[in-house]
């Protein structure tokens, strides 16, 4: 009985005991979660960011051309000889009718000679032949001859005259032959290469003066195709010149070459001007400035860029938390160090430009001073 009562208060013990233990364990436990909780808060990343305006600059793109004339001329003779003088070179003005050039007219004058001769030949047979038919004619109506006879006669003038017109084409021919041994200016313009020298055969046809017109000229530029793409049709395009940009004008695209260069894969646009200052001579050095296509296109670095899933995205500042968050983006071109959005962001945003890959949406940040 004794060593029941006993086994009994030692159990007792035993339990308190552990009970005890297993309470203080607990509480160690929770003293241990709750010091894990104790995390030091996160500190605020400085970025740098650049704030968004109504007058944020659009897309306006410039590119360096040259003063063309609207069409050029090629001139040569329209008959074969000897250039025996030529009065013009390059970057002669000359007017219409003046004379750029002459051939030897030794030959043509001799053509004209005989053509004349001939013709008088031929003037001569017909009035016989034609005194001869009239003659013919009466006796065949009174019946003295027959009408084979008169047939033959008739025959004979028809021939004739076939003969004095092809003589008098002769001399018209020959005529102008020796007219085409100068060769005049068809309009005013100014000479831009000189093919012919004087003692040289030249053909019919053949390149003797190319005169570049002067009563229209255009700006010529080597276009990337994005820019092509992006520009309207119709836009006015604003061309100075480059070595005093005070002296300006507009025009719109006159055409676009059809094909890309092979090399550097533009193409070259002409654009029609409205009016020509004196100093914009052909040849003359200008800067083309137009606007594309988006009215409201934003340029940002390309360091801003980054993605929401697979859309292009960048960090807007919240300034009332003091955080940002991803704004996806519409990007419609890409330069080295820029891009250029079209849908997306507006005035009074706050875009970071800068430190976009180690942030992540609602972290808190500090702002540098805004970018340019």
């Amino acid at each position: 009985m004794m060593f029941f009562c006993l086994g009994q208060r030692l159990q007792r013990s035993f339990s308190s005991f552990f009970g005890k233990a297993v309470v203080l364990s607990f509480c160690v436990v929770l003293s241990g979660c709750s010091e894990q909780k104790k995390v030091e808060p996160e500190p605020p990343r400085p970025v740098k960011t650049v704030l968004l305006s109504a007058d944020s600059p659009s897309d306006q793109v410039s590119l360096i051309g040259d003063i063309e004339p609207e069409h050029e001329t090629i001139l040569g003779f329209r008959i074969g000889g000897r250039i025996i003088e030529r009065k013009v070179d390059v970057g002669d003005k000359v007017s219409k009718g003046e004379l750029l050039a002459a051939l030897d007219t030794s030959d043509a004058k001799n053509q004209l000679a005989n053509a004349k001769a001939k013709l008088v030949s031929a003037q001569s047979s017909l009035s016989l032949a034609k005194i001869t038919y009239e003659r013919y004619k009466k006796l065949l109506s009174t019946h003295v001859i027959s009408q084979s006879q008169f047939d033959m006669k008739k025959s004979d003038y028809d021939t004739a005259l076939s003969q004095y017109e092809s003589a008098k084409s002769a001399v018209k021919e020959a005529s102008d032959n020796v007219s085409y041994t100068k060769l005049l200016a068809p309009e005013s313009g100014v000479v831009t290469q000189v093919s012919g020298n004087v003692g040289q055969v030249v053909s019919a046809g053949q390149e003797v003066v190319k005169l570049a017109s002067l009563t229209q000229r255009n700006a010529v530029f080597d276009v990337p195709e994005e820019m092509i793409t992006n520009t309207p049709p119709h836009s006015e395009i604003t061309v100075s010149l480059l070595s005093d940009p005070s002296i300006k004008t507009t025009g719109t695209v006159r055409d676009v070459s059809p094909q890309a260069n092979t090399n550097t894969r533009t193409y070259r646009v002409r654009i029609k001007l409205t009016t020509f200052p004196k100093e914009m001579v052909l040849g003359a050095i200008v800067k083309g400035s137009a606007r594309l296509r988006e009215a409201n296109i934003i340029q940002l670095p390309a360091l801003a860029l980054t993605r929401q899933g697979k859309q292009p995205a960048v960090y807007v500042f919240d300034e009332s938390t003091q955080s940002v968050h991803l704004q996806p983006v519409t990007v419609v071109r890409y330069s080295n160090d820029s891009i250029f959005v079209s849908k997306g962001l507006s005035a009074g945003v706050r875009v970071v430009v800068a430190g976009v890959s180690t942030l992540r949406p609602g972290m808190k940040v500090t702002l540098f001073k805004d970018a340019n």
